[in-house]
């Protein structure tokens, strides 16, 4: 028996046109980008001082645990301006922080850092978000959204305690990402490592002075006792198989 193929106008089944492109749910190719959303992955936190800073005074080495900052790296193919983007800190701390406007635009591969403050060791740092905090150690995670609340990365693990970095009560270290091989998540403890501070075997102080570690965007009296590479490629990781090596 033949069958007819009847063809029914949308409209007369209770369907809508659904218009044209400007009218539809927003599309992400990967490629295009209006410069404030993300992808998941194109932007790494690739650095986390949350145990403070420690500056050399006339009185002695002075830590201050709110003198912290968040390194932001971008890992995508196209510049971002994270204006809006969202910080959620879960822990003790459990905060939902928004990057206020900033021109700052975060060219590819490029590290910026946001810092809770210009008063201590880190008087330039590319973003400020006041009242930044994070857990001292304690437990926590780090969340990193877009403007449009999707999730972009993550750091820690508020049930476990800081993967790296720490105060010893002489030194502040920060946990560093890894440039891990394969599996390199910031949810994992195997993706971090403390600030090293160990340099390139051809490295000449005679010639070339002190090795800084990534320290230039840091005061020179932090320097001493204060360990990380806010805004700069992370230091070497010595910690195994897990790694390749440094970030050059």
């Amino acid at each position: 028996m033949n069958r007819l193929l009847l063809l029914v106008p949308l409209a007369l089944l209770g369907c809508s046109d659904p218009g044209g492109v400007d009218l539809q749910v927003g599309y992400r190719d990967g490629v295009t980008s209006d410069g404030q959303n993300g992808e998941r992955g194109n932007v790494q936190i690739s650095e986390v001082l949350w145990s403070g800073s420690v500056m050399e005074t006339d009185s002695g080495p002075v830590h201050d645990p709110s003198d912290i900052f968040i390194e932001l790296r971008n890992t995508g193919s196209m510049p971002l301006n994270v204006s809006g983007w969202y910080l959620e800190i879960r822990g003790d701390v459990r905060k939902t922080f928004i990057i206020p406007p900033t021109d700052v635009v975060m060219q590819v591969a490029d590290e910026i850092y946001i810092a809770a403050k210009t008063d201590g060791c880190f008087p330039e740092p590319d973003i400020v978000v006041e009242g930044l905090e994070l857990p001292l150690n304690a437990p926590f995670s780090i969340t990193l959204r877009d403007v449009d609340e999707r999730l972009i990365n993550g750091a820690g693990d508020w049930s476990m305690p800081p993967f790296a970095g720490g105060y010893d009560l002489v030194t502040s270290r920060s946990m560093e990402m890894a440039n891990i091989m394969f599996g390199a998540r910031g949810n994992y403890p195997h993706s971090w490592h403390h600030w090293t501070n160990e340099p390139p075997a051809d490295w000449n102080e005679d010639r070339e002075g002190p090795y800084l570690y990534g320290q230039e965007r840091m005061l020179e009296a932090c320097r001493r006792f204060t360990g990380a590479s806010p805004g700069r490629p992370n230091s070497p990781d010595y910690s195994g198989s897990f790694a390749s090596g440094a970030n050059d």
